[in-house]
């Protein structure tokens, strides 16, 4: 309730507790139709009012969906089939793109999250991973041929050429060497001799990330020396070392698929109203929900709070809770 008793909108037992724990609300009881009365039980207390006149907010506006949704009970039940057993909390923007979303888009905007059956659960996020995986596979495509590189954005990691052939060359030294022809066992063991010498760390004692120890400066040299000597034999240690180089490293192009989904939005009000909008409808088309919020709807607003000042003229036109 407001400071005048006026219904405003259903809140969680623990969004309550802390109005109250802050000395802004008091709890109390409300009947529609009859007597209104106070009590400091909050076991009896069917509500809390506000000591404070609230600014502005839809529940003033009767009639309208919004009101509607924000004083509706939201029932415990799926609201797909309306399973009352096993909820789960199910994001109609997909969390992975909500997260990333201006805090305006997230905080305090609970019309966006609803309670699913897990049956329902894995069905609907089967049809929402297949529209992302849709969105991101475009995008990348779009911003590979625009560097001129092709899948350049596809995966977290690369092979590297150069160390894939430090392990292709150890490993044919390792299985084959009495079968291969005397140059290239030499070719082999110089590309090989050459990995294993840079990384020779000439840093004080201690040990590496890999817990070798790690030698003084003249003992490295010495030991940079020994490896590049083509009359000391390669040890198997060193061999296997070689074979196990990790030649995946980190794709200094990738960017991941939530990431690029929201870049593409430009922090844009209107985009990211449209963005919302539309998986909202796409959850409505593909789950079909039976038993959604009373007064819940596609068009409803996306952004809580009001309008900071200095926001640009392009984001008055989204409407806000």
């Amino acid at each position: 309730l407001d400071n005048n008793r006026e219904p405003m909108c259903t809140i969680s037992l623990k969004k309550a507790r802390w109005y109250v724990r802050k000395g802004i609300a008091e709890w109390s009881s409300f009947i529609e139709h009859g007597n209104q009365s106070t009590d400091n039980g909050q076991e009896e207390a069917k509500c809390i009012k506000l000591l404070f006149e609230p600014s502005g907010g839809n529940y003033q506006n009767t009639g309208t969906p919004e009101n509607l949704y924000l004083k509706s009970a939201k029932q415990n039940v799926c609201v797909a089939c309306g399973s009352t057993d096993h909820h789960m909390r199910h994001y109609i923007v997909p969390y992975a793109y909500r997260t990333l979303l201006p805090d305006q888009y997230k905080t305090h905007m609970s019309h966006d999250i609803v309670i699913l059956c897990p049956e329902c659960h894995v069905s609907c996020e089967k049809l929402s991973k297949a529209k992302m995986k849709s969105m991101e596979n475009a995008l990348r495509d779009d911003l590979s041929k625009e560097v001129g590189i092709e899948n350049a954005f596809c995966s977290p990691v690369v092979d590297d050429a150069e160390l894939h052939h430090v392990r292709s060359c150890a490993i044919a030294l390792a299985r084959w060497r009495c079968t291969m022809p005397e140059d290239k066992i030499e070719s082999h063991e110089k590309v090989v001799r050459g990995y294993l010498a840079g990384i020779v760390n000439a840093k004080c004692c201690g040990e590496n990330e890999d817990g070798d120890k790690i030698m003084m400066k003249d003992e490295a040299q010495e030991h940079k020396k020994r490896i590049l000597d083509r009359s000391v034999p390669l040890t198997k240690q060193q061999l296997q070392k070689a074979c196990s180089v990790n030649y995946r490293v980190k794709n200094p192009h990738y960017i991941s698929g939530s990431e690029l989904v929201v870049r593409s939005l430009s922090g844009d009000a209107k985009k990211i109203e449209n963005f919302v909008v539309d998986w909202r409808k796409h959850f409505i088309d593909t789950v079909n929900p039976k038993f959604m919020p009373v007064g819940w709807c596609v068009d409803n607003p996306v952004v809580c709070g009001r309008q900071d000042e200095g926001t640009s003229s392009e984001a008055d036109c989204v409407k806000r809770w």
